[in-house]
C-alpha cells in the first residue's frame, strides 16, 4: 500500500513513537493523517478497538468522519454500501454478522458510536459532551481530534486511562499498541495549552537520543513526537491557500487558524481573575433520535428557551458590541455576542439597527419574548454620531426589538461607574470567593474574540482603567479586539451587582485584614 503525503505527514506516520502529537494549521492534512493512521491501525491490528475523541457528537459525526473516509479511500479502504458490497467498514450500524468482532465486544447500542471494520478492528466514537459515549472504556489505543478545545482531565484522566489492553494479544508488538495520538489546531484559550505540554518532554528526548549509537537508535524505540505544520507544507495547499486565507481573514484569526501562533496572555490584566478553565464551558448538546428520518437530532441545551435573555451593549461609531446573557440559578451565562462594524456592504446603515436585526433574526424561536436591555450610559445620548432624527442609540435598538414581538425592559446605566469600583466588581465575580454572588459562565464557541480581549486587557495599576490604546491605534479591520466588548459586559454587572462594592472599591460584606 502506497500513500502519498507531505514530509511532515510522512515523518508522523513513520515514527515508532507512542504519544504523538500533530499541531496543524488549516489546510495542513493533519485530519487526512488522522484518518491514514486509523487505516494503518486497522491493518496491523484486527479486533482491536480504539478511541477516538471530540468535544462533541456532532463535530465527530460532521467534520471528522468525512476527512477519515476520504483517507481511507486514498488508502483503498471502502465503507460497505449498496454501491460498495465489497466494503471494508460500517459506521453507526452493527457490522454483518460474518465479520470479526473487536476483542472487547460492543453492546447492542454500542455501535451507533463506532466504525467497524471487517477484521474486527473498531474505533468507538467518545465526545466530552456526552458522558454516555465513554462509560466503560476498555481501549488499545487513541486519536483525539482537536485537542486544544477539550479539557486536558478528560482527555488524560478520563479516556486515556482506558488504554489497558492486554499485553498478551496478537497485535501487543505493534507500534499502534497503547499509542495516544493527538491532532490538533492552534489553542485559542489558555485552557488548550495543554497541547504544547508534549514538545518540551519531545525535545529533552532527542537530545538523549542524540547520544545514541545507530544500533542503539535501532533497538530503542522513542516514546514521543512532536509534529507542527501549516498549509505551505503541504504540496496540494501550500503558498496559494496561504495568501488567499490571508487576503480574506481577520489577522489574528490567521496568525492562530492558519500560521499556527501561539497566543500569549497577561499576567496582570484588568480580569486578572479570568480563568478559562474555571469560566469557560462548551456548549452542550442534546440528542434524540427521530423515527420518521432515522436520524439523531440535535440541539442546543446551552441556556432556557422559556426563560427571558438580556442583552447589554456599548455603542462606538467604528463597532457596535452586543453581548447576549442569561441568568439560570446561581449562574450567569454568557450565551453569545456579536459586533458589527461600518463596512461596504452595508454603507450608510446603522450599526446599531444592523444588530437589533441580528438578534431578532439569531433569536427569533426563542419562545419567551421578554428582553432586559443594559448597557453603555453614552447609548441614551444625542449627538452628530445618532441617527433615525437624531434618536438615542437605545432608542433605536428597542424599537427594532419591538417591532419583532419583544417585550422590552430597559435596565441601561445612567452614569459611567468609577473605575475602581467596577475593576474590583469584576474580579470578584470572577474570583467566586463571595458565595452570594453568581458564577460567570462562557460559552467558549460563540465567544471567541471577547474570551481573547477578556485575557488581554491591560490595566493601569494606577488610575485602574483599561489601557485603551489600541482604541485608537488598532485599524478598523481589528478594532473588535480593543476592550469595548468587556465594557459592555462591565455595564451588566455592574448594574446588577454594583450595590455591592463600597465607595472605596471594596466588597461589602468581606473582612479585611491588615498587617502592620
Amino acid at each position: 500500500m502506497k500513500i502519498f503525503a507531505h514530509q511532515k505527514q510522512i515523518k508522523f506516520l513513520k515514527s515508532r513513537a507512542r504519544l504523538k502529537r500533530f499541531i496543524g494549521g488549516r489546510g495542513s492534512a493533519k485530519t487526512h493523517t488522522l484518518g491514514f493512521s486509523a487505516g494503518m491501525a486497522h491493518l496491523e491490528m484486527p479486533r482491536a478497538k480504539f478511541a477516538l475523541t471530540g468535544l462533541t457528537y456532532v463535530q465527530i459525526d460532521l467534520v471528522v468522519l468525512p476527512v477519515i473516509r476520504e483517507a481511507l479511500e486514498y488508502m483503498g479502504i471502502f465503507e460497505l454500501s449498496k454501491s460498495q458490497p465489497f466494503g471494508h467498514y460500517v459506521i453507526g450500524v452493527k457490522p454483518p454478522d460474518h465479520w470479526e468482532k473487536p476483542y472487547k465486544k460492543v453492546g447492542r447500542l454500542g455501535y451507533q458510536y463506532c466504525m467497524s471494520f471487517i477484521n474486527g478492528f473498531t474505533i468507538q466514537f467518545v465526545s466530552q459532551d456526552r458522558p454516555e459515549t465513554h462509560r466503560g472504556l476498555n481501549i488499545d489505543g487513541q486519536f483525539d481530534d482537536e485537542q486544544a478545545t477539550m479539557s486536558e482531565d478528560f482527555i488524560y484522566k478520563i479516556i486515556a486511562k482506558a488504554i489497558r489492553g492486554n499485553e498478551h494479544k496478537r497485535f501487543s508488538n505493534s507500534r499502534f499498541f497503547h499509542c495516544h495520538y493527538g491532532f490538533s489546531s492552534a489553542a485559542w484559550y489558555q485552557e488548550g495549552m495543554h497541547i504544547y505540554k508534549l514538545e518540551d518532554a519531545w525535545k529533552e528526548q532527542n537530545i538523549k537520543r542524540g547520544e545514541m549509537s545507530y544500533e542503539e537508535l535501532k533497538k530503542t524505540k522513542p516514546e514521543l513526537l512532536y509534529v507542527e505544520a501549516t498549509c505551505l507544507d503541504n504540496p496540494l495547499t501550500g503558498q496559494k491557500y496561504w495568501d488567499e486565507q490571508k487576503l480574506s481573514d481577520d489577522p489574528l484569526i490567521f496568525d492562530v487558524e492558519v500560521a499556527n501562533m501561539r497566543l500569549s496572555t497577561l499576567p496582570n490584566g484588568f480580569y486578572y481573575a479570568f480563568k478559562t478553565s474555571k469560566h469557560v464551558y462548551w456548549e452542550k448538546q442534546s440528542y434524540q433520535f427521530d423515527d420518521k428520518i432515522g436520524l439523531h437530532i440535535h440541539r442546543s441545551n446551552d441556556y432556557l428557551e422559556d426563560k427571558p435573555l438580556a442583552v447589554t451593549l456599548d455603542f462606538n461609531a467604528d463597532i457596535c458590541w452586543l453581548v447576549v446573557l442569561q441568568e439560570v440559578s446561581s449562574e450567569e451565562r454568557i450565551i453569545r455576542s456579536n459586533f458589527i462594524k461600518p463596512n461596504t456592504a452595508n454603507s450608510g446603515k446603522d450599526i446599531v439597527i444592523q444588530q437589533a436585526e441580528w438578534f431578532c433574526e439569531t433569536y427569533s424561536n426563542h419562545a419567551c419574548k421578554d428582553i432586559f436591555v443594559y448597557g453603555d450610559p453614552n447609548g441614551n445620548r444625542r449627538s452628530e454620531l445618532t441617527s433615525d432624527n437624531n434618536r438615542p442609540s437605545f432608542d433605536r435598538f428597542c424599537q427594532v426589538l419591538k417591532k419583532n414581538g419583544w417585550d422590552v425592559f430597559r435596565k441601561e446605566l445612567t452614569s459611567y461607574p468609577k473605575h475602581k469600583k467596577k475593576y474590583a466588581l469584576m474580579n470578584s465575580l470572577l474570583s467566586e470567593d463571595d458565595s452570594n454572588l453568581p458564577k460567570i459562565r462562557i460559552n467558549q464557541h460563540t465567544n471567541k474574540v471577547l474570551i481573547i480581549t477578556l485575557q488581554a486587557t491591560p490595566i493601569d495599576g494606577e488610575t485602574y482603567t483599561k489601557v485603551k490604546k489600541q482604541e485608537k491605534l488598532q485599524p478598523l479591520a481589528r478594532r473588535e479586539y480593543a476592550p469595548d466588548g468587556t465594557d459592555a459586559l462591565d455595564y451588566y454587572f455592574y448594574a446588577k451587582y454594583g450595590h455591592r462594592v463600597g465607595s472605596s472599591g471594596q466588597m461589602k460584606n468581606q473582612l479585611y485584614i491588615y498587617r502592620g
